[in-house]
């Protein structure tokens, strides 16, 4: 078997590269000097005796044959990544003990499946309700295995893996006073005058944008609390309809000038490269469209 002509930093330098199209930027990402970057993808394209980059002003844009290479380079990351978290747990003992961090609009009825099935596989399980942000922070960090949480549109790169579970109805809720005085249907603008109540951080901006119809907004991520206020009178809310608001004291569904046909969130699971790997986050991935489909109408 004849020696590797390149290096796998020479590899991991050219998708980074390749990813952030700036060597400046690519160096910071992977903590290395611009030069040693720079040198690194030279000595690969010497190797490889052709051309991976071009410049135009200060990008570097892949050439044809650089475009075919960075789509193996990127699975070949992804592996090394899903490589390195299997080698690293090999001297743990089997893990048994579960962290998942979820959306505030995950159901409850998902929430115990998932719980009824670490009970019957005797895993410690934790979970707690974040934003996107943070959850994804708390993957990165290794302080949870899986997060549930709305699809933001955006690329994951080599950094998570996903599956799509399902999607999550909304509609409009609020006290039967909020709105006694406006004519039905409520324009947008009815509703950009009042509070409008939200699960979800300022700082998750593509959710916030998606989910955001007032000015004011009362930030409250706790169901219960988001009850009380509803009830009486302080705002109203765009919630997800399992949350079944209207058998809540004196809260209704309300009419809106854009109805509530289609008015739905898809809900994705996320994690890091590897932990399919591990029996009992593998397990659960596996299970979780199934659990999703299963509780989707309790």
């Amino acid at each position: 078997m004849s020696a590797l002509r390149y290096s796998f930093s020479q590899i991991e330098a050219f998708a980074c590269v390749a990813e952030l199209g700036n060597l400046s930027r690519a160096a910071v990402s992977l903590g290395k000097d611009r030069t040693t970057l720079r040198d690194l993808i030279d000595y690969l394209e010497d190797a490889l005796g052709y051309t991976l980059f071009i410049r135009q002003g200060r990008t570097l844009v892949l050439t044809e044959q650089g475009q075919q290479l960075h789509r193996q380079a990127h699975l070949l990351m992804r592996q090394a990544q899903a490589f390195e978290f299997y080698a690293q747990s090999l001297p743990e003992t089997e893990q048994q003990e579960l962290v998942m961090v979820y959306d505030p609009f995950v159901s409850q009825a998902f929430i115990d499946a998932v719980i009824v099935m670490m009970a019957k596989e005797g895993i410690r399980f934790s979970a707690w309700s974040a934003s996107r942000e943070e959850a994804e922070a708390a993957l990165n960090a290794g302080t949870a295995q899986i997060a549930v949480c709305q699809a933001n549109n955006r690329a994951l790169g080599m950094d998570m893996e996903w599956c799509a579970l399902g999607n999550i109805e909304l509609d409009f809720y609020a006290s039967g006073g909020l709105f006694q005085h406006q004519q039905r249907p409520l324009t947008l603008l009815n509703l950009s005058l009042k509070p409008q109540l939200v699960m979800h951080h300022k700082h998750d901006e593509q959710i916030a944008r998606r989910l955001q119809i007032s000015g004011h907004t009362l930030y409250v991520n706790e169901r219960s609390t988001l009850r009380s206020l509803l009830e009486n009178g302080l705002g109203w809310g765009f919630l997800p309809t399992h949350y079944q608001a209207s058998t809540w004291n004196d809260v209704q569904a309300i009419e809106t000038e854009v109805g509530n046909q289609g008015l739905t969130i898809t809900m994705v699971a996320i994690w890091q490269p590897g932990q399919t790997k591990q029996p009992v986050t593998g397990s659960l991935i596996s299970m979780l469209p199934e659990l999703w489909r299963n509780t989707l109408h309790r």
